[in-house]
C-alpha cells in the first residue's frame, strides 16, 4: 500500500512536470494555466493525504479501567434539542462508568430539561446569557465543576457503556490533554449515508488515527475526554472561531500537551437527514475552517512541530477540494463552448499519460482509505460541499460576523415536505445543460463557434456529461422523500422488544421512545386464555425488561386492528423511557456486525423476553 502511494506520487510530480514544460498552450493561457493549477493542487491534496494516513496503527491502546482516582464529569450542552433527542443522551450518560457525574448544560432555559435530568439522575446547569454559544456554554460549566476529567458529549450522542471505561487509561500519560473517539450515527438512512458509504467515515475511521503518529489528533466536539488541567492552560475552550473543537486543540499542541484518537465507535449520534442540516453544518465547519486560517494560521504558530503544521494543512485544506470541482467543470464548459484545447500535445500522449496518472491516484486513495473511498459518492459530496466551500474561500477572503448555526436534528415540523433544492447545483445544472445545448448548435452550424480539434471537445463533452449525471443525481437526492423534513422526533429501531399490554405477552415492534406498534399475536397464548378486547383511545400499562428491572409505561392506544395496537407513551415518563432508549441503543450496538462476536448482547437481547409472567418479577424487582 505504501508502495503503490509512493510509486503514485512520484509519477504524478513527473507528470506535472511534463505538463508545464511541454503542454502549456500559449494561445489558450486562459485556460491552460488554471488547468495545470487544478492538477498541482490535486497533487498537493494526494501528498497531504498520503501523509495523514501513512500510519494509522501507531498508538498503544490501553486496558480497560474499571477504577479509577480520576474525578469526572460527562458534559451534554444542549440549546433546543427535543426530549427524543436529548434523553437517550443524558439516560446512557448517567449509566457509563466508573462513578461520575452527569451536568447537562442547558443553553435553552427549559423546566422540562431540569426535570428531565433530575428524573434520570443527571444535575442541571444554565446561565445568564448564551455568549459564545457552545464554547461559552462549556466555559461557564468549566468555571463551576472542579473535576479532573470531563467528556463531552454533543445532546444527540448516545454513549456506549465501554465509552469511559475504554478511553480513561491513556490518562496515565499526565501529558495528555484529550481522547477523542470517532463520530458515528445511529440513524443509518441519514443524508450522509448512501449504502455502505458514509461521508465522514474516512475522516474518523482512517485519517483521524493517522494523526496519532504525528501527536496532532484534534477534538471534533464531541464523544471527546478531556482533561480540564489542560482547558484551564490554553484559557478554556476557545471561543474566536465558529469550530472552537479544532481551535482549542491547536492550543494544546501550541502548549505542549498531547492529544489522542481512540479508534473504537464509542458514542453515536444524529447525522444530518436531510440537505439542510447537512448544508448548515458544513457551513458553520467551514466558516470556522477559515477564521483559523485568517487570524491563528497554525503555518506559522509557535510552538507546533512541522508535522503537526502539515497535519493541520492536511484539514483545513480539505475546504478547497470544492473549488477544485469547481473548477473542472469550468474547464469542461470552456472548452466545449470554444473549442480550444487547455493543452498543447497530441491527444494520443496526453490522453494515456493522464488516465495513468489519473487511475493511480484513485486505486492509492482506495487502498489508504482502507476502503472507505467512494469515487461517485465523493465526487456527489464535493457538490453538495461546494456552497460552503465557496462561502467559506468567501470568508477568507472578505471576513465578517459568521454566527455559530446550530445543526437541526430530530422533528422539524408537523408534516413531511419534499428537500431543499440547492439552489447553487440548480445553476451548474441548467448551465452544463445550456453549454450542451450549444454544442449541438454547433454541430449543426447555427453559432460561429468551429470545433477544429474535435475530440477534444468530445473528450470535455463526455467529462460534462458525468457531472451533469452526478448533479442531477445529487438534486435529486436533496429533494427526495426519503430526506423529506422530519416530523417523527424519536428514532425508530428495527429491533424487537418484549412487552406486557393489559396481561397478554405481546412484542413491541419498530420502537421508539414514544412508542410502537404492539403485535400480541407475535406471542403464543395459554390454551383457553381470551386477552381482553382494547380500543383506540383506551389508556394502558405496558411493561418491560431492562437489566433485570421491570419497567411500566404508561401509554394511548392510537389504533386498534387483529394484529395488535400502535400505542403512543405519554411524555414525560422520563425514567421508564431512558430505561427504554438504552435498551434500544444497546441492542441497536450489539445488532452492529462489527458487534455479533462482543459479549453476547445480540443473544442476550433475543432472550429478554421469557415466558413468565412480568408482572410476577416485578414484585421480585420491586
Amino acid at each position: 500500500m505504501r508502495v503503490l502511494a509512493v510509486v503514485s506520487m512520484v509519477v504524478t510530480l513527473v507528470y506535472l512536470a511534463w505538463r508545464l514544460a511541454f503542454t502549456i498552450a500559449p494561445d489558450a493561457l486562459w485556460m491552460s494555466i488554471p488547468f495545470f493549477l487544478l492538477e498541482v493542487h490535486g497533487a498537493i491534496s494526494l501528498g497531504l493525504f498520503i501523509f495523514s494516513v501513512w500510519d494509522v496503527n501507531s498508538s498503544v491502546v490501553p486496558e480497560p479501567v474499571a477504577e479509577t482516582d480520576l474525578t469526572i464529569a460527562m458534559l451534554i450542552p444542549t440549546y433546543n434539542e427535543d426530549p427524543e433527542v436529548l434523553l437517550p443522551t443524558v439516560s446512557a450518560a448517567v449509566a457509563l462508568e466508573p462513578a461520575h457525574e452527569t451536568w447537562v448544560l442547558d443553553d435553552g432555559n427549559r423546566e422540562w430539561v431540569r426535570q428531565m435530568a433530575e428524573s434520570l439522575g443527571a444535575r442541571y446547569l444554565n446561565r445568564p446569557d448564551n455568549s459564545h454559544a457552545k464554547a461559552g456554554n462549556l466555559n461557564h460549566a468549566l468555571g463551576i465543576i472542579d473535576v479532573d476529567l470531563v467528556g463531552i458529549l454533543d445532546a444527540d450522542h448516545v454513549p456506549s457503556p465501554g465509552f469511559l471505561t475504554n478511553t480513561l487509561g491513556y490518562f496515565e500519560d499526565e501529558e495528555l490533554a484529550l481522547v477523542q473517539t470517532p463520530q458515528d450515527f445511529y440513524n443509518v438512512d441519514s443524508f450522509e449515508h448512501v449504502g455502505a458509504y458514509q461521508e465522514e467515515a474516512m475522516f474518523y475511521r482512517v485519517i483521524q488515527p493517522g494523526k496519532n503518529k504525528y501527536n496532532a489528533a484534534f477534538w471534533c466536539g464531541t464523544s471527546a475526554v478531556l482533561r480540564t488541567e489542560a482547558l484551564r492552560s490554553v484559557g478554556g475552550v476557545a471561543t474566536e472561531s465558529l469550530t472552537e473543537d479544532l481551535h482549542t486543540t491547536m492550543r494544546f499542541h501550541c502548549k505542549g500537551w498531547k492529544t489522542m484518537f481512540h479508534n473504537e465507535v464509542l458514542a453515536r449520534g444524529l447525522a444530518p437527514a436531510n440537505y439542510l442540516e447537512y448544508a448548515v453544518q458544513r457551513r458553520r465547519w467551514g466558516a470556522g475552517a477559515m477564521q483559523i486560517l485568517r487570524s491563528d494560521t497554525p503555518f506559522f504558530k509557535r510552538g507546533l512541530t512541522m508535522a503537526q503544521r502539515l497535519s493541520y494543512a492536511a484539514t483545513l485544506s480539505g475546504w478547497f477540494e470544492g473549488i477544485r470541482t469547481l473548477g473542472y467543470f469550468a474547464l469542461a464548459l470552456a472548452v466545449v463552448s470554444t473549442g480550444r484545447a487547455p493543452v498543447d500535445a497530441p491527444l494520443a500522449i496526453f490522453v494515456p499519460l493522464y488516465a495513468a496518472v489519473f487511475l493511480s491516484q484513485q486505486f492509492a486513495i482506495l487502498l489508504l482509505s482502507r476502503g472507505r473511498h467512494s469515487l461517485g459518492a465523493g465526487i456527489m459530496f464535493d457538490f453538495f460541499r461546494l456552497p460552503a466551500s465557496v462561502r467559506a474561500v468567501g470568508r477568507l477572503i472578505f471576513p465578517g460576523g459568521a454566527k455559530f448555526l446550530v445543526t437541526p436534528k430530530g422533528r422539524s415540523g408537523s408534516e413531511r415536505d419534499v428537500g431543499h433544492l440547492p439552489s447553487s447545483l440548480v445553476f451548474l445544472t441548467l448551465v452544463g445543460l445550456a453549454v450542451w445545448g450549444y454544442f449541438i448548435a454547433s454541430v449543426l452550424g447555427f453559432t460561429p463557434t468551429l470545433y477544429k480539434e474535435f475530440s477534444v471537445v468530445a473528450i470535455a463533452l463526455f467529462f460534462l456529461i458525468l457531472n451533469i449525471g452526478v448533479l442531477f443525481t445529487a438534486l435529486g437526492r436533496a429533494i427526495s422523500w426519503r430526506f423529506a423534513a422530519e416530523r417523527r422526533g424519536a428514532q425508530r429501531f428495527d429491533l424487537p422488544v418484549a412487552v406486557q399490554i393489559a396481561g397478554q405477552r405481546a412484542m413491541l415492534h419498530r420502537p421508539s421512545m414514544n412508542g410502537g406498534f404492539i403485535d400480541t399475536n407475535a406471542v403464543p397464548h395459554p390454551v383457553g386464555d381470551t386477552p381482553p378486547a382494547l380500543h383506540a383511545g383506551q389508556e394502558v400499562s405496558v411493561t418491560f425488561r431492562q437489566n433485570d428491572m421491570i419497567h411500566t409505561l404508561t401509554g394511548v392506544i392510537k389504533k386498534a386492528t387483529d394484529e395488535g395496537y400502535a400505542v403512543g407513551f405519554l411524555p414525560g415518563q422520563w425514567a421508564e423511557q431512558g430505561a427504554l432508549s438504552q435498551q434500544l441503543f444497546l441492542a441497536q450496538l450489539a445488532s452492529l456486525p462489527e458487534n455479533r462476536d462482543n459479549a453476547g448482547m445480540v443473544v442476550s437481547f433475543s432472550e429478554l423476553f421469557r415466558h413468565e409472567d412480568v408482572s410476577a418479577a416485578q414484585g421480585v424487582a420491586a
